[in-house]
């Protein structure tokens, strides 16, 4: 089997209401739909949701960037992912985001190509997984309310957004805790908003209580400041912006900045990367979860087939799809009620992508 055409289509993915992180508010994001076309007749589906902030890329490098792979990868073996991967990295220095669409697309072309769903060509340790879901920041009697809401529907972790004003971030987490009770666990994502004195600070206010992670709470580039946190609190500290590839992940393990990582197939160049991570975190002793941008149905799918071929995956924060606006060219790949999704047995992905 030989790769005949690339191909990409931009998709907008509206927001059923504004979302406010510490990056901004968002009312949509963009994606490009990979189509990956072979001469065996068979055709993989991959999605590329670019996050400036974090990945340094825009849908408008990405098109580029793909015309520049798309000439190196006409003619080679879909199956062979790793080749593909070396072809690529040797050719374009970074473009994680497109790498992954690429990547997940080939995936999807070895469970069509085996009679497989990714799962199970990963490892099939289970086809459900149990995602968190995301409280944007809003005011604190909002997220409460809000975080109320999701108990009703069966949700029993929350990851809450904070990080923009110290005062509104303690008052958040302090009613969301008070509405859950023991009812839900509690994530904290802070994406780069604080301080350490102020994390340390923030998160002894909250000892002995249902919140029992930070997740990147300092800018990625600072690292001796993680240690200074871990030694000073009783939650688990995740790292999130600074992994990006399994060498990031080994240097924040070995020198003690994290309790685990989150893994997103946009940061570590999909499948493929994702799994050098797991294996680099896993032998350490150390869990991980898998996270997400704002990828639609398609990327989340990928993402929780590779939870559930791994136990070292511990949580999932594969949520976005709930968040946008219902889609008429995606369907299938899984089914949800109160965060537990359940994965098709439809070989590869399983979705339907009427595009």
């Amino acid at each position: 089997m030989h790769i005949k055409d690339i191909v990409s289509k931009k998709v907008s993915n509206q927001f059923t209401h504004p979302i406010k992180v510490t990056f901004g508010e968002m009312t949509s994001t963009e994606s490009l739909i990979i189509k990956v076309v072979t001469d065996a007749g068979l055709i993989g589906y991959g999605e590329v949701c670019p996050f400036e902030p974090v990945t340094g890329e825009s849908i408008q490098t990405e098109e580029v960037a793909l015309d520049i792979l798309t000439d190196i990868l006409i003619g080679q073996d879909p199956l062979c992912i790793e080749q593909v991967h070396h072809l690529m990295d040797d050719k374009i220095v970074g473009h994680t985001a497109l790498k992954a669409g690429i990547d997940i697309a080939m995936y999807d072309l070895l469970g069509k190509a085996s009679d497989l769903p990714i799962y199970k060509l990963l490892g099939g340790v289970s086809n459900q997984v149990r995602s968190d879901v995301t409280i944007a920041i809003d005011t604190p009697e909002k997220m409460a309310q809000e975080a109320t809401d999701y108990l009703a529907q069966g949700f029993t972790q929350l990851k809450v957004k904070t990080g923009i004003d110290q005062a509104t971030d303690e008052a958040a987490i302090r009613q969301i805790l008070d509405a859950v009770g023991d009812k839900a666990t509690v994530k904290i994502d802070a994406n780069q908003g604080w301080t350490a004195k102020q994390t340390i600070r923030i998160l002894n206010e909250f000892r002995n209580t249902q919140l029992d992670i930070v997740e990147q709470p300092l800018p990625y580039w600072q690292h001796e400041e993680n240690q200074l946190i871990r030694s000073n609190i009783t939650q688990d500290l995740m790292l999130d912006e600074s992994v990006h590839s399994p060498s990031d992940a080994y240097n924040v393990i070995s020198n003690g900045e994290a309790d685990m990582v989150n893994i997103k197939l946009m940061k570590s160049s999909g499948l493929f990367g994702a799994e050098g991570i797991n294996k680099v975190v896993e032998s350490a002793g150390v869990p991980c979860m898998i996270g997400c941008m704002a990828e639609s149905r398609l990327g989340i799918c990928a993402a929780a087939h590779f939870a559930a071929a791994h136990r070292n995956v511990a949580y999932c924060d594969l949520d976005s799809y709930l968040m946008f606006k219902e889609s008429d060219w995606l369907k299938g790949g899984f089914t949800s009620e109160g965060g537990l999704l359940t994965l098709s047995d439809q070989p590869g992905l399983g979705m339907e992508v009427d595009l």
